[in-house]
C-alpha cells in the first residue's frame, strides 16, 4: 500500500516539477510560496499546509468523502450524515468551475498527495490518498452549506426555536471595518480583518502567502484543505468576511402519509436512499435513510416531517469567486468577482490602494413571494413556497465610499454598517433580511460617533479593536437585567455577591476583579437556560429569577473554592494558550476583543477556545501596502514544532508582526528555503 502511494506521489511530483517551486519560511514559521504559475504555487501551498496542519487537513478531506466518523466518532458522523442529507455526496464540481481555477485546485491537491505519499506515517487512515480536486471542492461546499444555515436549521427543529431566527449556534462571529484616507490621521486607507473562529481544528485559520509569475501575490487565511486564501490582502486591495445572519433557509412542515407528501393538490412520493455511516468504535456501519421532497432535503424529527430549502445546495462556485477576488487589482475587478454571487452567507468589508472602502452583504437570499406567510415552520406549504431564485446583488445591501469615511460589521444587520446618514435602505421588501443587532454592533455604533470631527489615529483604531465592554444601552443590559436587579434583602445569603454584580462597570478588563463573578455566573446560567449568552441576546430571552439565583450560587461556590474570594483578577480566571503555555487575558464572548471559552469547574478557570484568532491590519498609502498580523498560537498546529506556541504571549499582549508581500524582502528574511520534495 505505502509503496503504491509513494509511487503515485513521485509521479505527481514529476508531473508538477516541484523544483520550480520555492517555500520560504520566515522567523515565525509562516510559509511564503513562490512558483512560475498559480497552479504550481498552489502545489507548494498544499505541501506547506500538509506540513503545518496535517490532521485538520485530513479531517476535511475525510468529511468530503463522508468518512469523518471513522476518526472522530459521533461528531464526525454528524458531518457525514449532512453530506448525504444535502445531496452533496452525489455532486461533481469540475464542470461548475472555470478550467483555470480547477487547474489551481488540482495543483493544490497534487502537493497534498505528494507530501502524504512521502510521509505515510502522517496519514490518519488508509485509503484517503490520493485525494482529488473533487474532494477539495466538495469539502469546501459542505462547510459552506453548514455555515449557510443547514446545520442551524436542523438544530432549530430539535430545540423548538422555529418562530425565531437563531444564528450563531457555534457562538462565533467576526469584526471587520475599513477607514478611508480622509478620516485617518496618516491619510492612509485602513482595513481590519478580525474573524472569530475556533482557534484549533478544522475551522481554525491557516495563514499562507502565495505568489507566482502570473501575478498572484496574496497573503491571508484559509481553512485546512482550502486551496488558496479566503480572506487577506494583495498589493492593491484587501477584504475581510463576517458571517451574515440573513434567513437563508426555509423550514417546511410537511403532511406525509404512506410515504407521500402533499404538494399543492398532489401527493408526491418522498425520494429515498440509504446513507452508510462508519463511526469510530462501532464494528459495523450505521445505515440511515435520507429523504428528499420538492422543497429540499427532508427529515423526520419527533414524529413530524420537515424539509429544508436553501439555495446553497446547488451553488458550487464559491472557490472560483474567492480565487477571482484574490486576483483582482482594482475596485471594479473585485466587484466583478463578487458578482459571481456564489458565497452564501458573508458580509465582505473592502479597502484598496485607490482609497475605496465598501461593505457588501451579497448573500444567497431567496426570492420569497411577499403575498405569502413565511413563519417558521411553514406548515403545509404550497408549491409557491418552494425556493428557486436568489435576490440579485443589485437589491442586496451595499455601502460604497460613504462620506463619513468608515464602514463596519460585527455580525449585526447590514442596515447598520456606517454613519446614520449613509446607511443602505432596501428598495423593496426582502423577506429574511437580517435586521437584528447585538452587543458588538451596538458597541461600535456608540463608539464611532466619539471620533466625529477628527481624524482617527492608529491608536484610536487599536482602541476600537481591543474594546472589552458592553454597550451602555443595548441588548445585554435588556436581556440580562434580572442578573443585575436581584434584591439583596430577598437573598441575604447572597448579599455580597449581588452587591458585587451591581458594581460591575460592564468592561471585562484583565485587571478587573468583578468580571470573574459575572462571567462564571454566565457559564452556569447558559446551562440552566439551555442558551448560550449570544443566543439569549439575539432572541431577547431573559433568564428567570430562579435561573439567575441558581447560577449565582454555583458561581459563588466555585470562586471561593478555587480562589478563596469572589474577586480574583479576570486574567487569573480567563486563560489563553496551549502546549503548556498559558497567559491571562481580558474580554468575553460578545466583546469586540472576543474570547469564546470552555469552562472547567474542576480547575476553576476558562480556557479560550475561539473568538479573536488571525488578525490582520492592512494599510494603503501612496500606492504601497503594509500588513501587520498575529496568530493566536503560531503558524504550525503540530505539537513539538517551534512555531506551535511562539505567538501565544504576543497575541495576548496585542502585539503585531509585519507581514510581507514584497518577494525580495521575503527572500532576504527567510530562515529556511526549500522545494516541496
Amino acid at each position: 500500500m505505502w509503496q503504491r502511494l509513494l509511487g503515485i506521489g513521485i509521479a505527481l511530483a514529476q508531473a508538477w516539477d516541484p523544483a520550480r517551486i520555492q517555500i520560504y519560511r520566515d522567523s515565525l514559521g509562516v510559509a511564503h510560496v513562490w512558483a512560475p504559475t498559480d497552479a504550481e504555487a498552489a502545489y507548494g501551498m498544499g505541501w506547506a499546509q500538509a506540513e503545518d496542519v496535517p490532521e485538520a487537513l485530513q479531517y476535511n478531506l475525510l468529511a468530503a468523502r463522508g468518512q469523518l466518523g471513522r476518526v472522530l466518532g459521533k461528531e464526525g458522523a454528524v458531518w457525514d450524515f449532512l453530506l448525504h442529507f444535502a445531496g452533496i455526496d452525489t455532486m461533481t464540481f469540475r464542470h461548475r468551475l472555470d478550467p483555470t481555477v480547477w487547474h489551481v485546485i488540482e495543483g493544490f491537491v497534487a502537493g497534498v498527495n505528494a507530501y502524504f505519499a512521502a510521509h505515510p506515517e502522517k496519514q490518519l487512515v488508509r485509503g484517503l490518498f490520493p485525494a482529488t480536486a473533487e474532494d477539495v471542492a466538495r469539502g469546501a461546499h459542505l462547510i459552506l452549506n453548514v455555515m449557510g444555515d443547514l446545520g442551524r436549521a436542523v438544530l432549530w427543529t430539535r430545540k423548538g426555536f422555529l418562530s425565531d431566527i437563531v444564528p450563531l449556534v457555534e457562538g462565533y462571529g467576526s469584526n471587520a471595518w475599513a477607514v478611508a484616507s480622509h478620516r485617518s490621521a496618516d491619510s492612509a486607507t485602513w482595513l481590519l480583518l478580525n474573524s472569530h473562529q475556533p482557534l484549533e481544528g478544522r475551522f481554525a485559520w491557516y495563514e499562507i502567502h502565495v505568489g507566482s509569475a502570473e501575478g498572484w501575490n496574496l497573503t491571508g487565511g484559509t481553512f485546512p484543505g482550502g486551496p488558496f486564501p479566503f480572506v487577506g490582502a494583495n498589493a492593491a486591495l484587501g477584504w475581510a468576511h463576517t458571517n451574515a445572519y440573513h434567513n437563508l433557509t426555509d423550514i417546511y412542515e410537511l403532511t406525509v402519509r404512506r410515504g407521500k407528501y402533499r404538494f399543492g393538490g398532489e401527493w408526491l412520493p418522498l425520494e429515498k436512499r440509504k446513507a452508510r455511516l462508519r463511526v469510530k468504535g462501532l464494528p459495523f456501519p450505521l445505515t440511515r435513510k435520507v429523504y428528499r421532497s420538492a422543497f429540499g432535503p427532508t427529515l423526520k424529527i419527533k414524529g413530524r416531517w420537515y424539509a429544508f430549502g436553501q439555495l446553497t445546495y446547488s451553488e458550487g462556485r464559491a472557490l472560483e469567486e474567492w480565487y477571482r477576488m484574490g486576483k483582482a487589482r482594482s475596485f471594479p475587478a473585485f466587484v466583478e468577482a463578487l458578482r459571481l454571487h456564489a458565497l452564501p452567507c458573508f458580509n465582505t468589508t473592502y479597502a484598496d490602494c485607490e482609497g475605496h472602502i465598501a461593505l457588501f452583504s451579497w448573500v444567497l437570499l431567496p426570492e420569497r413571494d411577499t403575498t405569502l406567510r413565511w413563519d417558521l415552520p411553514i406548515r403545509d406549504p404550497s408549491p409557491a413556497h418552494r425556493i428557486q431564485e436568489k435576490v440579485p446583488v443589485e437589491a442586496l445591501p451595499q455601502v460604497i465610499d460613504p462620506p463619513c469615511g468608515y464602514v463596519y460589521n460585527a455580525n449585526q444587520t447590514p442596515l447598520q454598517a456606517t454613519c446614520p446618514a449613509a446607511q443602505w435602505h432596501p428598495t423593496r421588501k426582502l423577506i429574511g433580511l437580517q435586521r437584528f443587532t447585538y452587543n458588538r454592533g451596538e458597541r461600535l455604533a456608540e463608539l464611532w460617533p466619539r471620533y466625529d470631527g477628527r481624524a482617527l489615529t492608529w491608536e484610536d483604531l487599536k482602541t476600537l479593536k481591543h474594546d472589552r465592554c458592553i454597550a451602555s444601552e443595548g441588548s445585554y443590559k435588556r436581556v440580562f437585567a434580572p442578573l443585575f436587579q436581584l434584591s439583596p434583602d430577598k437573598y441575604p445569603a447572597l448579599r455580597e455577591a449581588i452587591e458585587a454584580l451591581r458594581r460591575w462597570a460592564g468592561c471585562a478588563e484583565p485587571h478587573d476583579t468583578l468580571t470573574a463573578l459575572v462571567m462564571v455566573t454566565h457559564a452556569y446560567l447558559e446551562k440552566k437556560m439551555g442558551l448560550r449568552l449570544v443566543e439569549a441576546l439575539i432572541l431577547g430571552y431573559p433568564p428567570t429569577e430562579k435561573e439567575v439565583i441558581g447560577a449565582l450560587r454555583q458561581a459563588v461556590k466555585v470562586l471561593k473554592k478555587h480562589y478563596g474570594t469572589l474577586y480574583p483578577r479576570w486574567d487569573k480566571v480567563l486563560r489563553h494558550g496551549r502546549g503548556g503555555v498559558a497567559v491571562g487575558v481580558g474580554g468575553f464572548p460578545e466583546a469586540l476583543e472576543a474570547r469564546h471559552w470552555r469552562w472547567d469547574p474542576h480547575k476553576g478557570y476558562f480556557k479560550v477556545t475561539g473568538g479573536d484568532g488571525l488578525i490582520y491590519w492592512m494599510r494603503w498609502k501612496d500606492g504601497q501596502v503594509s500588513v501587520w498580523g498575529i496568530q493566536p498560537y503560531g503558524a504550525s498546529h503540530v505539537p513539538g514544532s517551534p512555531h506551535y506556541t511562539d505567538q501565544v504571549e504576543a497575541f495576548a499582549a496585542g502585539r503585531l508582526f509585519e507581514r510581507l508581500l514584497d518577494w525580495e524582502r521575503v527572500r532576504q528574511g527567510a530562515v529556511k528555503v526549500y522545494s516541496p520534495q
